[in-house]
């Protein structure tokens, strides 16, 4: 049986974000892909005592938070910040589950006259799309937005 130091398996959870380009707070900020756009983050230190670490709080309509406006959208707290998510991924849009750990949602309507609304198009290893940088992994199009999974499960 293999044993790991706390700092090697701490490495290994740092580069793997490094190489899907998604800091490991961010990736549990968005419940592993649960929710996609960020629109906004709040840091507020004292909500520590109320929230612990992590907490997925679900959908606010927002208001004041903190001393800030906090916008409508699906709030994660994941100490000492919260990140505002415009919306849940649909289950299909990760393929009902055959992809994990969202890197990237890009929003693209016109490819639905090449695609429909759901389309499996698996691996790409990245580049320009829809104006925007696309990066490497496994893409799924569920209208209007396509996802970019790093991992198979």
């Amino acid at each position: 049986m293999l044993k790991h130091s706390y700092k090697q398996m701490l490495w290994l959870v740092m580069c793997l974000g490094f190489l899907f380009s998604v800091p490991a707070s961010a990736q549990s900020s968005s419940v592993n892909g649960k929710y996609f756009q960020l629109k906004q983050t709040l840091t507020c230190e004292r909500d520590r005592a109320k929230y612990g670490n992590f907490s997925d709080y679900g959908y606010w309509k927002g208001g004041n938070w903190c001393g800030q406006r906090g916008k409508k959208g699906y709030w994660v707290w994941v100490a000492p910040t919260w990140y505002v998510w415009a919306g849940k991924t649909p289950p299909h849009a990760s393929a009902n589950g055959k992809y994990t750990n969202l890197v990237q949602t890009l929003y693209c309507p016109r490819d639905r006259k090449k695609y429909g609304t759901h389309s499996d198009y698996g691996y790409w290893k990245g580049g320009n799309w829809c104006g925007q940088r696309g990066q490497a992994g496994y893409w799924v199009w569920s209208h209007p937005n396509w996802f970019v999974w790093g991992n198979v499960r």
